[in-house]
């Protein structure tokens, strides 16, 4: 805004309407952002507004008709110096009329760091409880989360921030991400977990981190469908499996590959499928990559799942569980000519007899390159 004291906004941007009309078409149900940036200009003329009732009422309206005239979906404000500057005050007004301005139609963003000085306590935490829906934290600037509840942010509203740009994996981040917050002897789970950029330097690797987190976005609570091969798609090198790691106990509890290009100058450490349980076994390293392997599926605890997985030879785990019942082979060789480049396939929840719960690999079948 080059003039504060009429505080309107341009919403003739014909690249804006292209992004936002490829994004829909490739996702219909995609929630779009406008993000504000933070900029010394930008917070001066938000003090100018802010300070005088009139304006921000009309701010606060302009911006919710930029999201409607351009078909967003909603607000993210980047809390970090200077715009973090903003009194706890003027944080809590600005908040407010953006909040009466939205409604239930549009959601209200906050994108938080922790490393500089008022990032957090010139938040006014009952404005972002009453007006915001997710409060995401860069987790790269926030190496203690619970400060954000410690200063009375609602722990509902903590997302978490994957800072894919900078080289951190899918694996690493979903760990984070799992691992929620801890804050007075007390687990409190992320809520959402999102990032900011596809255009950094090494765009093609965000953009494959982003397809490897989804499964742990988009799967039921007690299902999570993977597919490796979309990940591998994405990619500009092509690979085949270096190793494989099964985790395997009375079932197989986890499988994780790590891909390589033929020189092994390429490197891309696939997610692990599955949760923690049995013992992972040493790396199956593969120096031509995979053409075959073997499975079988039985009823463990009343569930379909994966009870052994064969492998040049190898059986993981070495026998059947004698508590698996109806149990099937099966067989997955590649075409002729192609190898087994990953997998696709399910895990899923179990409930055990003695209690508590185990997550397993349910569903597997190759994906062939």
């Amino acid at each position: 805004m080059s003039n504060p004291s009429s505080p309107t906004l341009q919403t003739s941007n014909t690249y804006l309407a292209q992004q936002v009309l490829d994004a829909r078409a490739q996702n219909p149900d995609i929630t779009i952002f406008a993000l504000l940036a933070y900029t010394q200009e930008i917070t001066n003329d938000l003090q100018t507004i802010i300070n005088n009732p009139a304006l921000l009422t009309t701010f606060a309206t302009n911006v919710a008709n930029f999201l409607a005239n351009n078909d967003l979906n909603g607000f993210d404000i980047d809390w970090e110096q200077p715009t973090s500057q903003l009194s706890h005050k003027q944080c809590g007004q600005w908040l407010n009329a953006l909040g009466k301005a939205f409604g239930d139609t549009y959601y209200l963003a906050i994108s938080a760091s922790s490393n500089q000085s008022g990032n957090v306590n010139n938040l006014n935490a009952d404005a972002v409880n009453a007006n915001v829906d997710v409060f995401n934290l860069q987790s790269y600037w926030v190496s203690n989360p619970s400060v954000f509840i410690a200063h009375g942010i609602n722990a509902d509203l903590l997302g978490f921030g994957a800072y894919l740009e900078s080289g951190v994996t899918a694996l690493y981040a979903s760990q984070q991400y799992a691992a929620g917050i801890q804050y007075q002897s007390k687990q409190y789970p992320y809520q959402t977990m999102m990032s900011w950029r596809l255009d950094s330097s090494n765009w093609p690797f965000e953009q494959s981190q982003q397809l490897l987190m989804r499964p742990y976005l988009t799967g039921q609570p007690d299902v999570v469908v993977f597919d490796d091969g979309a990940i591998l798609n994405a990619q500009t090198t092509p690979t085949i499996i270096q190793s494989i790691v099964i985790r395997s106990g009375d079932v197989v509890d986890a499988i994780q590959c790590t891909n390589a290009s033929s020189d092994g100058s390429y490197v891309v450490q696939l997610l692990q499928h599955g949760g923690d349980g049995g013992n992972g076994n040493n790396p199956i390293n593969l120096t031509n990559g995979l053409t075959a392997f073997s499975y079988v599926t039985g009823y463990w605890y009343g569930q379909n799942v994966v009870v052994q997985i064969t492998i040049n030879g190898t059986s993981y785990p070495a026998t059947i569980n004698p508590n698996v019942v109806d149990t099937q082979n099966f067989q997955v060789t590649a075409p002729a000519g192609r190898t087994i480049i990953a997998f696709s396939g399910q895990t899923c929840y179990v409930n055990l007899a003695g209690g508590g719960f185990s997550w397993v690999l349910s569903q597997i079948n190759g994906v062939f390159g």
